[in-house]
C-alpha cells in the first residue's frame, strides 16, 4: 500500500512536471531551440547571402521569406520563384535544424534532386508546398513522420515511384496533391484513414490499379482529382459515400463496367467528368438526381440505349458532353428544358429521329454538337431561336430539306457546317448578312441551285473548291443582292482551286524575298526614360503620352480586386478600361516584390525588351510606371486569355479545331522568328510556355512575359547565365550547361507545339521519344481526342507538317535542332513527305525520322 502510494504521488508529480513544461512551451510558443543552429542551418542551405547571416548573429528573422515566432525562432519559412535555381533540400535538412518550423513554402523555388528523409524531422510542419520544381526520386517514408501536416503539395515535378503507406497515417490532412508526376503502382488502400481530406488530386501520373473501396470513407472530400492515368477496374460502389464531393474528375483512365446506381448519392456534385474511359451499360436514370451538376461530361465512352428523360431534371447544367458512345433512339425532349446549358455535344453517336422543335429553348446555348449521328428530317426552323450560338455542326446526319431561313437571323454563328446530310433547294443568300459568320461547310448535300460566290468574299473558311462534289451544281459568280434578287451572273470557267493555288503561290513568292526588319528601333533608354519625368514621381511613360496614371487608378478604383484576372510569374495581372474606351491589361508588383532586387531586374528587363519590340505576333507594351512604390506595365489586353487556360477547358479547347491551332502554332513562329533573326541582337525569350501565349479575341496569338529575355552577342556562339525558364519547356541541355542559345527556344517551341496538338503537356512523350513503344505510337492517338480528327487533305496535311517539325525542334543535340527561320520557311513552302499518308497511319517515328 505504501509503496503504491509512493509510485501513485511519483506519477502525478511526474505528470505535474509534464504540464508544467508544456504550459511554458504554450507560453514561449517553441520547444527548446538554439538560434545558432538554425543560422548553420540557413548558412548550409546557402539559399541566403554568407554575409548577411553573418552580421545576424543573433536571429536570422530579417532574411526575406523568413518569419519567427516572439521568441525568435523560425516558423515559417516562404521563398518564390525569383530566387535563384539549383537549391537541394539536402542541404537545407540537415538534421533537426528547425523544431518550431509549421509552414514551409517552397513552390517555383528551383529545387532539384530527391527529396531527402530528412524532411520527416520537421514535426511540427503543417503547411508543406514543393510544387513547381524539378524534383525527381520517390518519395520518401518518412514523410509519415509529419503528423501534424493539414497540406501537402508535390505538384509537378519527376517524381516516380509508389505512393508510401506511411501517408495514410497524416490523419490531420486536409488538401493532397501529388498531380503531375511519375508515380505509379496503386493508390493505398487504407487512404480512408485521412479522415479530414477535403482536397485530393493525383492526377497526371501513372497509377494502374483499381479504386480502393476505402475512398467512401472520406466523406469530408469536396474534390477527387485521379485524371490522366491508367487506372482500371470498375468504379466502387463506395464511392456514394463520399457525400460532399463537388468535383469528381476521372477523366482519361481505363475504367469499365457499369456506373455504379450510387452515383446518384452524390447530389452536391457541381462538375463530373468521367470521358475517355470504357464505361459500359445505359446512362442510370439515378444521374438525374445530381441537380447541382453544372459541368457533365460522359463522352468517348461505350454507353448505349436511349438518353433518359430524366436528364431534363438537370437545369444547373451548362456543359453537357456525352460524344463518342453508342447511344441510340431519339434526342429527348426534356433535354430541351436544360435552360441554362451552354454548350451540348452528343456527336459520333446512333441518334435517330428528328430534332426536338423546343430546342429554341436553350437560350443560353453557345455550342451544339450533333454531328455523326442518324438524326433526320427537315432542320428545325426553331434553331433559329438559339440567340447566343456561335457553333452549329449538323454534319454526317441524314437530314434532308432546305436550309431554314430563321438560321440567317442568328447573328452570333461563328461557324456553320451542315455537311454530308441530304440537303437540297436554294442556299439562302442571307446566309452573307451573318457579320461574324467565320466558317461555313455545306459540302456533300444535293443543292439544285447556284452557289453564290459572295459567300467566299463574306466568310473567311468557306470550302467552295469541294462545292463542286454536290451533285447538280455549278459554281457562279454574282454580285451580292441587296434586294433577294441576283443583279449579275457570270459563269466561272476558270476552277476556284486553280485560282487559289496561284494566289498562295504569289504569297509565298512574296515571303521568300520580302526581306523583314525590326521597324521599332529603341527611342530612348530607360533610365533616360525615368529620369526625365519632370518630378512627376507618378507618371507613366508611353508612346503618345496619352496616358496618365490617375486613369489607371480610376480605372482599377486603386487596382481593387474585383479587376484582377490572373496572377504572372510575378505581379498580378488587372483589366482597366480607360476614360477613351480602350480596355488594357495591367501587370502589377506587390508591394513586398518592388522590394526583390530580382523581381525589379525582371519587370526593368521586360520593359527594356518590349519597348524595342513591334511586331504583330508580340505582346504590345503601350506604357509603364516606375516607382519604389507602384510599379506596373500596361499592356494590349487578350480577351482569351493563355493558350494553357484555353486548352485546359473542355469548351473552349473545343472551339480551337485543327485549323485554328495550326495558325496559333503559326503565329508564335513568327513572333520566334521575329526576335531570333530580325533585331538589332537576337533575343532570347527564355520562358516559351504555352501560359505565355495569349490569345485575343479572334484566337490570334502573342508571345508574351519578357521578364527572362536575353539579348545575344551576336559575335559569341553562346552566352552564360543563371537558368531560367518553367519545368517541362526548358531545354535539355541546360541541365548540364548554362549557355543559353536561340536553340533553346526552339525546343521549347516544340514542346509548346505538341501541347497544342495534344491539348495537354507532352510530359510522357517527351520522357521516351527514343523509345520504340513511343514511335509506334500514331498520330492519331497523341492528338487532342476532343477534336474530331482532320479529314480533308489540307487539314491532314497542316497537323502532320507541325507535329513533324515539333519532333525535330525536340532533338536532344540543340545543333541538330531548326532554327526558327527555316521552321518558317518550311511552313510557307508547305513541304512535308508525309502528304499524301492518311492520318491514322502517321506514327510519331515516322515524324521524327520523315
Amino acid at each position: 500500500m505504501i509503496a503504491s502510494s509512493i509510485s501513485n504521488s511519483v506519477s502525478s508529480f511526474a505528470a505535474v512536471v509534464v504540464a508544467l513544461i508544456s504550459c511554458a512551451s504554450l507560453v514561449l510558443g517553441s520547444v527548446e531551440y538554439s538560434p545558432e543552429q538554425e543560422v548553420k542551418a540557413l548558412l548550409a542551405s546557402e539559399w541566403w547571402s554568407p554575409e548577411y547571416l553573418n552580421s545576424t548573429t543573433t536571429t536570422p528573422c530579417k532574411l526575406p521569406g523568413i518569419t519567427c515566432n516572439r521568441a525568435g525562432s523560425i516558423t515559417r519559412i516562404s521563398i518564390y520563384q525569383f530566387f535563384p535555381h539549383g537549391r537541394t533540400l539536402g542541404k537545407f535538412l540537415n538534421g533537426s535544424s528547425f523544431p518550431n518550423l509549421v509552414h514551409l513554402d517552397l513552390a517555383g523555388a528551383g529545387l532539384y534532386g530527391s527529396i531527402p528523409p530528412e524532411i520527416g524531422t520537421l514535426s511540427k510542419l503543417t503547411y508543406l508546398d514543393l510544387s513547381f520544381n524539378y524534383l525527381s526520386g520517390i518519395l520518401p517514408l518518412s514523410l509519415g513522420n509529419l503528423s501534424q501536416l493539414e497540406v501537402l503539395d508535390i505538384s509537378f515535378h519527376q517524381i516516380s515511384g509508389q505512393l508510401p503507406l506511411s501517408i495514410t497515417s497524416l490523419t490531420h490532412l486536409m488538401e493532397f496533391d501529388v498531380s503531375f508526376n511519375a508515380i505509379n503502382g496503386f493508390i493505398p488502400i487504407h487512404i480512408g484513414n485521412l479522415k479530414n481530406l477535403r482536397f485530393l488530386d493525383m492526377s497526371e501520373n501513372m497509377l494502374d490499379a483499381p479504386l480502393p473501396s476505402s475512398l467512401g470513407q472520406l466523406t469530408k472530400l469536396t474534390t477527387l482529382s485521379l485524371y490522366s492515368n491508367y487506372i482500371a477496374g470498375s468504379i466502387p460502389s463506395e464511392i456514394g459515400k463520399m457525400t460532399s464531393l463537388d468535383h469528381l474528375d476521372l477523366h482519361d483512365n481505363m475504367l469499365m463496367g457499369q456506373l455504379p446506381p450510387t452515383l446518384g448519392q452524390l447530389t452536391n456534385l457541381s462538375e463530373l467528368y468521367l470521358d475517355s474511359n470504357q464505361i459500359i451499360g445505359s446512362i442510370p436514370p439515378s444521374i438525374a438526381k445530381l441537380v447541382y451538376l453544372v459541368h457533365l461530361n460522359l463522352g468517348a465512352n461505350m454507353f448505349h440505349g436511349p438518353l433518359p428523360p430524366e436528364i431534363g431534371n438537370l437545369t444547373s447544367l451548362e456543359i453537357l458532353v456525352l460524344d463518342e458512345n453508342q447511344l441510340t433512339g431519339a434526342v429527348p425532349s426534356a433535354i430541351c428544358d436544360l435552360t441554362n446549358l451552354q454548350y451540348l455535344s452528343l456527336s459520333r453517336n446512333q441518334l435517330n429521329g428528328l430534332l426536338p422543335s423546343r430546342i429554341e429553348n436553350l437560350k443560353k446555348l453557345t455550342s451544339l454538337n450533333l454531328s455523326s449521328n442518324i438524326l433526320m428530317g427537315p432542320i428545325t426552323p426553331s434553331l433559329g431561336g438559339l440567340r447566343s450560338i456561335q457553333d452549329i455542326d449538323l454534319s454526317y446526319n441524314h437530314f434532308n430539306g432546305s436550309i431554314p431561313i430563321e438560321i440567317c437571323s442568328l447573328s452570333t454563328l461563328a461557324s456553320l457546317n451542315l455537311s454530308n446530310n441530304l440537303l437540297v433547294g436554294e442556299i439562302p443568300y442571307k446566309l452573307a448578312d451573318l457579320v461574324n459568320l467565320a466558317t461555313l461547310n455545306l459540302v456533300s448535300n444535293h443543292f439544285n441551285c447556284c452557289i453564290p460566290c459572295y459567300l467566299d468574299s463574306t466568310i473567311r473558311t468557306f470550302y467552295a473548291e469541294e462545292y463542286l462534289y454536290n451533285s447538280s451544281c455549278l459554281l457562279f459568280h454574282a454580285d451580292r443582292p441587296s434586294t433577294g434578287i441576283i443583279n449579275k451572273v457570270k459563269l466561272i470557267i476558270v476552277s476556284t482551286s486553280v485560282i487559289l493555288a496561284s494566289s498562295f503561290l504569289v504569297l509565298i513568292i512574296w515571303a521568300m524575298f520580302f526581306k523583314r526588319g525590326c521597324k521599332n528601333k529603341k527611342i530612348k533608354s530607360l533610365d533616360e526614360t525615368i529620369a526625365k519625368r519632370n518630378g512627376d514621381i507618378f507618371s507613366v511613360w508611353n508612346y503618345d503620352g496619352n496616358l496618365a496614371y490617375k486613369d489607371i487608378i480610376q480605372a482599377t478604383e486603386d487596382f481593387d480586386i474585383r479587376y484582377c484576372i490572373g496572377t504572372g510569374g510575378y505581379g498580378s495581372i488587372y483589366r482597366a478600361q480607360l476614360p477613351n474606351g480602350k480596355v488594357v491589361a495591367l501587370k502589377k508588383l506587390h508591394t513586398s516584390e518592388v522590394e526583390e532586387p530580382a523581381l525589379r531586374k525582371s519587370f526593368e528587363n521586360e520593359v527594356k525588351t518590349l519597348t524595342e519590340l513591334k511586331h504583330r505576333n508580340i505582346v504590345r507594351l503601350y506604357g509603364f510606371c516606375l516607382h519604389k512604390r507602384c510599379m506596373f506595365l500596361i499592356y494590349q489586353y487578350m480577351e482569351r486569355g493563355s493558350l494553357f487556360c484555353v486548352l485546359n477547358n473542355d469548351v473552349e479547347a473545343m472551339e480551337l479545331d485543327w485549323k485554328k491551332r495550326v495558325n496559333i502554332i503559326k503565329g508564335i513562329v513568327n513572333a520566334l522568328c521575329y526576335l531570333h533573326n530580325d533585331c538589332t541582337q537576337p533575343i532570347v525569350h527564355r520562358d516559351v510556355t504555352t501560359n505565355n501565349v495569349l490569345l485575343n479575341s479572334e484566337l490570334e496569338a502573342v508571345v508574351a512575359d519578357f521578364g527572362t529575355a536575353k539579348l545575344l552577342d551576336p559575335n559569341s556562339t553562346t552566352q552564360t547565365t543563371i537558368l531560367a525558364g518553367t519545368y517541362g519547356y526548358i531545354a535539355l541541355e541546360l541541365a548540364y550547361t548554362i549557355a543559353v542559345t536561340v536553340k533553346c527556344d526552339v525546343y521549347s517551341f516544340g514542346v509548346v507545339t505538341l501541347e497544342t496538338l495534344m491539348g495537354k503537356h507532352p510530359k510522357e512523350i517527351l520522357s521516351s521519344l527514343s523509345s520504340s513503344s513511343t514511335q509506334n505510337l500514331k498520330l492519331i492517338e497523341i492528338s487532342d481526342q476532343r477534336l474530331v480528327p482532320p479529314r480533308s487533305r489540307l487539314a491532314v496535311h497542316n497537323v502532320a507538317l507541325v507535329a513533324s517539325i515539333a519532333f525535330a525542334c525536340l532533338n536532344a543535340d540543340p545543333k541538330l535542332r531548326p532554327t526558327m527561320d527555316s521552321v518558317s520557311k518550311q511552313i510557307a513552302e508547305r513541304r512535308t513527305p508525309l502528304a499524301d499518308h492518311c492520318f491514322h497511319e502517321i506514327t510519331i517515328g515516322c515524324l521524327m525520322n520523315p
